[in-house]
């Protein structure tokens, strides 16, 4: 059986997707420490929210050495904004990829915004779509996602949908991206068996 070790040096913030919050199932299923999940109304004031994360982000890269972002859906495309913008490593969960065309009937103020879904991170990053998404437009998202830096990892997964449910593969990059250890343990040592 594989283990984490938790490395306490890296922090990983979370960002929810839109109608969500630090209760969703994406964030609540990471079982590592420390992280955080601020919960946000992105319909309220959305230029708001860049100043929130903004703030938030670089208050965690000055008290730790390693800052890992992850999130989902709208918070997938802020991770990646984020993470191009301070050079961090990032999980982009089902990640909104063109927010100012696919938002506009929900946040009219999107539509406004000029919103690109960059693609030149060099630090590595892990991307998760799921092909029967219903919210995500996955044409869109393979048309987007090519010619990546080497660092960079897409992965397809066959049927599944929006409310991307794959808590193991989450915790697989989330280990990888926090440089979390992995340890064997032997299922007769936990269970106290010869």
């Amino acid at each position: 059986m594989m283990l984490p070790i938790e490395n306490n040096n890296t922090f990983l913030l979370f960002f929810h997707g839109l109608d969500s919050s630090n209760e969703t199932s994406k964030y609540t299923c990471i079982n590592r420490e420390p992280k955080y999940c601020q919960t946000v109304n992105y319909r309220e004031n959305l230029k708001e929210i860049f100043t929130i994360y903004d703030e938030l982000i670089k208050q965690k890269i000055a008290q730790y050495p390693q800052v890992v972002l992850a999130g989902h859906s709208l918070g997938g495309w802020f991770a990646n904004h984020f993470a191009h913008k301070y050079n961090l490593r990032a999980l982009l969960i089902a990640p909104c990829i063109n927010p100012s065309k696919v938002l506009a009937d929900r946040i009219p103020e999107v539509a406004n915004m000029d919103l690109p879904f960059d693609t030149t991170n060099p630090q590595k990053t892990y991307v998760m779509i799921e092909s029967d998404d219903e919210r995500l437009d996955v044409a869109v998202a393979q048309q987007t996602l090519v010619n990546l830096p080497d660092s960079w990892e897409v992965e397809y997964y066959q049927g599944g949908h929006h409310r991307i449910a794959r808590a193991d593969e989450i915790w697989y990059y989330l280990n990888d991206l926090c440089d979390d250890p992995i340890i064997w343990v032997d299922d007769a040592e936990i269970y106290g068996e010869d």
